[in-house]
């Protein structure tokens, strides 16, 4: 009789799979089109372009494309939308194309599959558990899943619609959806959800990120980024120019780093002062 271990270990190798993006976009020639998603890499701006398609690092002063995508649809990294660094080095993105999460552990058009296609939308994606688990959110499933860094099959952890996704220090997942019960907060050992801001007070939200003593959220159509806490409270930070849809979102110590497709830019916010300039 097998064990529960071997079985584990038997379905991550099924579906861990090594592929190459066919047909890659020229990296040379490409430009920015319409970055949607942001993640800090050791310091490095990691930027997810739906549309070029692919994924640019910062390299210098500039960006670089780290992975590029491909015009076929239906193959892998036609439709990236999110991204993270992978704990042993890389990056995992999200691809809706495929369904799929990757391990793309260098540069260039070589990755690792890591569900066998059995996710819908991965729009959100973080690692947690000492760099053991991804947790990703399903647009299409309209819930949160996690597998084995390594790969193998999603398993449902809360049936949370997250359009974006941020852990805490204590391991809890907060969640950003688009439903009544805005901002939510993921016990991801019990498998719990509770709503920490709801009556919907966001117009469009679309990125989360906590940092510690409270979070952010972007509203892709109040062109405003709000700042909420753990009570439930939540308030407007900034609003308006240079923001005209803001997405995604990041943080450091010092900085916000927020993804606007409508102008094709990054922007960075000082914490303190507010004070805001493009990156890309």
């Amino acid at each position: 009789m097998r064990t529960a271990k071997a079985q584990e270990d038997s379905e991550s190798a099924a579906a861990s799979k090594e592929v190459e993006v066919p047909e890659p976009i020229d990296s040379d020639k490409a430009t920015v089109n319409y970055p949607r998603a942001v993640a800090i890499d050791a310091g490095k701006l990691l930027v997810v372009d739906r549309f070029l398609p692919g994924v640019w690092i910062q390299d210098g002063e500039g960006f670089k494309v780290f992975t590029p995508g491909t015009p076929l649809l239906r193959k892998p990294m036609n439709a990236p939308w999110c991204v993270t660094p992978h704990p042993d080095g890389g990056i995992l993105i999200g691809d809706s194309a495929t369904r799929e999460i990757y391990h793309a552990k260098q540069p260039g058009a070589k990755l690792v599959a890591l569900n066998n296609g059995y996710l819908g939308i991965p729009m959100a994606i973080v690692v947690g558990d000492g760099g053991k688990t991804i947790y990703v959110g399903d647009a299409e499933r309209r819930a949160v899943f996690r597998l084995p860094i390594e790969g193998g099959k999603p398993e449902l952890v809360a049936r949370v619609n997250a359009r974006g996704l941020s852990l805490d220090d204590e391991g809890n997942l907060w969640a950003v959806t688009p439903d009544a019960e805005a901002i939510q907060k993921i016990d991801v050992e019990k498998k719990t959800a509770e709503t920490v801001v709801g009556d919907r007070p966001y117009a469009f939200p679309n990125g989360v990120v906590w940092t510690g003593d409270g979070g952010f959220v972007t509203d892709g159509y109040g062109k405003a980024i709000w700042r909420f806490g753990a009570d439930g409270t939540t308030e407007k930070w900034f609003e308006g120019e240079p923001l005209a849809g803001p997405v995604g979102i990041t943080a450091d110590d010092q900085y916000l780093y927020v993804a606007d497709p409508q102008k094709k830019q990054v922007y960075r916010f000082d914490r303190e002062t507010k004070a805001v300039e493009p990156v890309l």
